[in-house]
């Protein structure tokens, strides 16, 4: 049992009222009463906490939780006792998560229980672990509060971002990917596979006239087409050192995960085989273009560990192996950082012989920052350097862009906000045109 501040606060002013009793003596039968009274209250409470017996806890998360982004931990607190529960619960999270409402007040009927909840966000992938949980419960006259301990340690797995995936479900089947304060667009084209034939529409384009059918019928017919299925999608991982800075509490690295975790699950949606190939100085992993929803899966558990690397990734000993090992005509996703085209000459020259054989799709995050301090009016000779940086920094990316552009490549150059919608977007104007 602990002594309270309440407690506390009593036995002082008792003390201090025998203490002054020299020079007033009505203050030490006073001060004996009030020390009095405070320890039969305080025996009170601990009779009232021992009857109260230990209450159960028990903490539900899932095992595999999601970068950057809010989990729910739920704490299930059982009063089995005859008396009031009250106090308040403290729940060990991971060491370098986020929490909110770790800690929260209790108070339980008898024999009742309730659930507490609270949301960890995790800051980057790999294996964790949750503690204890601490629970202190006061007496009813709040004199003595009892500490217990609820052994609930458990590991966990932090994974890219996987609660995303349900929440584009539903605007994937519209052909759409938004994020609140998006505005949705339809991507217009046409697959190459024939599906049926319908009735002449005015919008239709020329080519898609059936003049067999129509001259059969006796009226304008068009050939509808549905979009290919069974394409390959192979997403090239870059882990090396420039993909380690953090941006708006994710690193380069982790947000191309959650992006090629998500473009994996649409392609998956899509009916096309997807693959995967993660390096940096060495070649990290390896998974070639399979079907199935299952194998998103599969590359989440492959990608759930994976970290930047602390040198530059060897482009000429990356994309030679990629072309070894996968023959086939894909669209090759490669997630890396774009940067001034002399320092980029060994992945552009890489990229643009990728180009021959496959349809390539290059994705950079711009940094926020860095478009900021280009754009704002410098107060200071400080100021006015680092916006000559940024705009230096900006033109670099742009002139690397433009070479991958010219080599045959589709070049992303997007801010953090707009990273995953981006990527699946393109996916499925890549899609709806044909182009693969």
């Amino acid at each position: 049992m602990i002594p309270s501040d309440r407690f506390a606060v009593l036995l002082i002013a008792a003390g201090l009222m025998i203490g002054f009793s020299g020079w007033f003596t009505l203050l030490m039968p006073a001060g004996l009463a009030l020390a009095g009274l405070a320890l039969v209250m305080a025996g009170s409470d601990w009779l009232s906490l021992t009857k109260l017996g230990r209450p159960e806890v028990t903490r539900t998360v899932d095992e595999k939780l999601s970068l950057g982004a809010e989990n729910l931990v739920t704490l299930r607190v059982r009063n089995s006792s005859f008396g009031r529960l009250r106090g308040a619960l403290r729940d060990e999270f991971p060491e370098d998560f986020v929490a909110h409402g770790n800690v929260t007040d209790v108070d339980i009927a008898p024999r009742a229980e309730s659930d507490l909840t609270y949301h960890v966000i995790p800051p980057r992938r790999g294996d964790f672990g949750f503690g204890d949980a601490y629970m202190r419960v006061r007496g009813p006259l709040g004199l003595l509060t009892r500490l217990i301990r609820f052994p609930l340690t458990e590991e966990v797995k932090v994974y890219p971002n996987i609660l995303d995936l349900r929440r584009y479900e539903i605007s994937l089947r519209r052909e759409r990917v938004v994020q609140p304060g998006q505005k949705m667009t339809r991507v217009h084209g046409r697959g190459t596979d024939f599906e049926s034939l319908r009735d002449y529409l005015p919008d239709d384009e020329f080519r898609a006239i059936d003049w067999k059918a129509s001259a059969r019928k006796g009226k304008m017919i068009s050939r509808q087409y549905q979009e290919e299925k069974s394409q390959n999608v192979m997403i090239l991982l870059d882990c090396g050192r420039v993909m380690g800075p953090v941006i708006d509490g994710l690193s380069r690295l982790d947000w191309s995960i959650n992006a090629a975790m998500m473009l994996a699950h649409v392609a998956a949606i899509k009916g096309d085989k997807v693959g995967l190939m993660a390096f940096g100085e060495q070649i990290q992993s390896f998974a070639p273009p399979k079907a199935g929803k299952s194998e998103t899966l599969n590359l989440l558990r492959l990608t759930y560990n994976l970290q930047s690397a602390s040198g530059d990734s060897d482009y000429y000993r990356a994309f030679p192996f990629f072309a070894r090992k996968w023959t086939r005509r894909s669209l090759a996703v490669v997630f890396t950082e774009l940067d001034d085209p002399e320092a980029a000459k060994p992945m552009i020259s890489q990229i643009s012989s990728l180009t021959r054989k496959h349809l390539v799709m290059v994705v950079a995050m711009a940094d926020p920052a860095v478009v900021r301090a280009s754009t704002g009016a410098p107060k200071s000779a400080e100021d006015a350097f680092k916006t000559a940086v940024a705009k230096q920094v900006i033109q670099a990316r742009k002139r690397a862009a433009a070479q991958l552009a010219r080599a045959g490549a589709i070049v992303l150059d997007v801010p953090p906000n707009a990273f995953t919608p981006a990527v699946v977007n393109q996916y499925l104007r890549v899609k709806s045109t044909a182009r693969l």
